[in-house]
This record gives structure tokens, C-alpha cells and sequence, in this order.
């Protein structure tokens, strides 16, 4: 397993034809002190979970986790030991943000964070948005969604709502840009994205406009070109992804749940497991880096992306 560190990273080529979305947050992601070495991997997974949309949320949250596909197999095999030793399989139970409480999950939460920092290589990437913000691709949120839609729909990539439409480039910019930092060309990829309202199958639009989608934005920060790309939803009772997957759905969570604190003002309380989950992601691991930006609404009225700084949080 490649020790993390930073560099050499393929810096994405930007333009002003990219968003300015786009550009802010490649230009953070820049700055990163380190960010995995997948150079010898053939094969890399990203897990995907979103947050947010429920009622009383500031933030939404665009939860990633992109690992060695090569090297994941230690921790699915502890962590299928781990799932026996506290009956997480009979009944089948998902690691879930929303179920820290639940007494098999709270019990072996610690020793399910210390397997994915010992044996998962990989980032794990938190890109959270001020609810304040109207719209990341501009000014009026109206025209920006209606315009967005309309090249949709021109180039066959489906029929959207407007706040589906500006989700799935909020997401596939976000994934597109790390995967230019971190990815190389004849590596196999795999896209897990959670069920969402982005991947839906409906008679004008499903899961393959999403995917066709994820692949123009791929190509405007990167000149990779990969052996395999694939896309999936959650493979069912499969402990070895769905654990991986759980990673996303807790970064989702917990980090929405310090914004609301620290930067709504909100009386959030943490309880033991939730806050044991936000020091576990405000502490990197030899090979589990985690990553997390924030894009806030300013006095202006404008808006700014800078780093969410859990270590003083906690």
C-alpha cells in the first residue's frame, strides 16, 4: 500500500469556459496537503452519498469516497468479521448516519472507523453548500436551472427538474475534478451512487443520462482515458460495498451537523457516537485521507469555497 502524499498531481486544465463552480473548487482542491498515489492501482471505486435535503438543513452535503479497488480487500473481510461479531447480518443492518443510536452500530462504531483508516487507501471527499446560495451555475437560479435544462435536454441527456439538474453537476464536477488528480489513464472505474433523486429511471430520464453526463465533465478537466467506466447503485446485502458506501453516508451526515453548529449558530447536540464520528473526520489516517470544503454564502451576497477545519470544532 502506497503511503499517502502530496503530488505529482495532473493539474486540471481550466478555462473560463469552465464554471466558475468548477474553477473555485479545483483551485482548493490544489491546495491540498496530500491526496492519495492510486499510480499503481488498476482499478479504482467511488462511492457516493448525499445530505441535506431534509427539513431544517443549511447545508447540503456531497459526500465521496475514492478508493484503491485493488486494496480493499482486508478491510471488507474484517469488516464482514466485524458485521458477525455484533449481529449487524441477522437482520441485515447498514452502517448509517441515521442509526448511530442503534446498540449493535454504536458498539462496534470505533473499531469500524479504525479498520477504514488501517486498510482502506483512498480520500474521502465532503464538498458542502450554503442553502443560502441560489444557484453554483448563476446569478438567478431561475435562468441558471432553465438553462441548464435546456442544454439537457438539446443534447439528449435526458428530461430534469431544475434542482435535480444543478445537483448532478454539482456532483459529477466535484467527482470529475479529484478524479483528474488522482486517476490515470487505462485504470477501470467504478461509480456506486447511492439511490437519489439523480439516478432515478424515469420514462424520460434514467440513470444512463447521469452517467453520460459524468462523462462530459470527466473530459473537461482531464485527458484520461480509462479501460472500463461503470456505474451502479447499491448492490443489496453486499457488506463489502455497502460498508464502503457507509463512509460517504457518515462523512455526509456528521459534517452537515458541525455546519449547522459552527456556522448556522444552531444548538446542535453531538452524542457520544456522533461525536466520535466527527474527531474520526478531523483526524487522517497513513492512508485515509479526508477532505472537506464548504461553499458559503457571503455578506455581499456573494459567495466563497474555503476548508472546514473539524480539528477546531472538536
Amino acid at each position: 500500500m502506497s503511503v499517502i502524499k502530496r503530488g505529482p498531481f495532473k493539474v486540471p486544465k481550466l478555462t473560463e469556459e469552465h464554471p466558475l463552480y468548477g474553477r473555485l473548487l479545483a483551485k482548493e482542491a490544489e491546495k491540498l496537503a496530500s491526496l492519495p498515489n492510486f499510480s499503481e492501482d488498476k482499478g479504482l471505486f467511488i462511492l457516493s452519498d448525499f445530505g441535506g435535503e431534509h427539513k431544517g438543513a443549511d447545508f447540503s452535503t456531497y459526500s465521496f469516497l475514492i478508493c484503491s479497488a485493488d486494496k480493499r480487500v482486508v478491510f471488507e473481510e474484517k469488516a464482514k468479521e466485524l458485521r458477525v461479531k455484533h449481529g449487524l447480518n441477522d437482520p441485515w443492518k447498514e452502517f448509517g448516519f441515521k442509526d448511530l443510536s442503534y446498540g449493535p452500530i454504536s458498539r462496534s462504531l470505533e473499531e469500524f472507523l479504525r479498520l477504514a483508516d488501517s486498510f482502506i487507501h483512498g480520500a474521502l471527499i465532503t464538498i458542502s453548500v450554503d442553502q443560502r446560495i441560489p444557484s453554483l451555475f448563476g446569478l438567478d437560479k431561475k435562468e441558471a436551472h432553465d438553462q441548464i435544462v435546456e442544454i439537457f435536454r438539446k443534447n439528449d441527456l435526458g428530461e430534469w427538474k431544475g434542482k435535480e439538474s444543478e445537483k448532478v453537476l454539482r456532483v459529477c464536477h466535484a467527482i470529475s475534478i479529484f478524479m483528474s488528480l488522482v486517476a490515470f489513464s487505462g485504470q477501470k472505474i467504478l461509480w456506486l451512487c447511492d439511490h437519489d433523486s439523480i439516478n432515478v429511471d424515469g420514462k424520460r430520464r434514467d440513470f444512463s443520462h447521469t452517467q453520460n453526463i459524468f462523462g462530459h465533465c470527466l473530459a473537461m478537466y482531464s485527458d484520461n482515458l480509462y479501460e472500463i467506466y461503470g456505474f451502479a447503485k447499491p448492490f443489496e446485502k453486499d457488506a463489502g460495498t455497502t460498508d464502503l458506501l457507509s463512509l460517504a453516508d457518515f462523512s455526509a451526515g456528521i459534517i452537515q451537523e458541525i455546519l449547522q453548529s459552527e456556522v448556522a449558530k444552531k444548538d446542535i447536540q453531538l452524542s457520544d457516537e456522533k461525536a466520535t464520528l466527527a474527531k474520526w473526520m478531523g483526524t487522517d489516517s497513513s492512508f485515509l485521507t479526508k477532505t472537506n470544503l464548504v461553499f458559503n454564502q457571503q455578506d455581499g451576497g456573494g459567495w466563497g469555497v474555503g476548508s472546514v477545519d473539524i480539528q477546531a470544532k472538536i
